[in-house]
């Protein structure tokens, strides 16, 4: 008997990829992938490089650049900033970023973007290149300090790199405030009201 979650098959061998829900709660919902290409080593480790699962944020101009710095600090997280020529991630910050999930922010900013030109002047890039800004305190400020990889882009160095500058610990989400717990109570109520009627 096949389980439920992998659905039909209709002949073997039959590959397929179990994928948790990005927006799920827990890693218990999955979606189900297909694979449909052919059965040669190069295609499968295609797919499964597009298959992996990625945390890193696009930027697409000054507002999400934004968007992106204040979630960094709310959530007291070192910031990554890939900068590239190229519009596609690569494949090892999709790693990093879900090997460092909670521990650092992964942003890609792409210079195929116009928007993106003033962030590239901002940090003085040209090309490719890998920051992070590591927040700390000074006389009771928050200040941050640049450190910028000038290593070979592989795997191991970057992870190292990463190790270096990401925080020890995960960070949990932040406690409810009394209103939200208030409103999740109430939503809670609402939902054991519709089950008993």
């Amino acid at each position: 008997p096949v389980p439920a979650v992998l659905g039909e098959i209709r002949g073997t061998p039959t590959i397929k990829l179990l994928v948790p829900k990005r927006k799920a709660r827990t890693n218990k919902q999955k979606n189900v992938v297909d694979y449909n290409m052919e059965r040669k080593a190069d295609d499968m480790k295609q797919f499964a490089l597009d298959s992996m699962p990625s945390f890193v944020e696009r930027i697409s101009g000054p507002e999400d650049f934004e968007k992106y710095k204040t979630k960094a600090t709310k959530y007291g997280l070192p910031m990554m900033l890939v900068f590239s020529e190229s519009r596609l991630v690569l494949n090892e910050m999709k790693y990093l970023s879900t090997e460092f999930r909670r521990r650092v922010l992964v942003a890609h900013i792409s210079l195929s973007k116009k928007e993106n030109r003033n962030i590239f002047f901002e940090y003085g890039v040209r090309g490719q290149a890998l920051i992070t800004t590591v927040p700390h305190a000074d006389d009771g400020e928050e200040k941050q300090s640049l450190v910028t990889f000038d290593g070979k882009w592989n795997l191991h160095r970057l992870r190292s790199f990463f190790e270096q500058h990401a925080l020890k610990t995960e960070v949990k989400s932040k406690p409810k405030s009394d209103e939200a717990k208030k409103t999740d109570e109430v939503l809670q109520q609402k939902q054991t009201v519709k089950t008993e009627l």
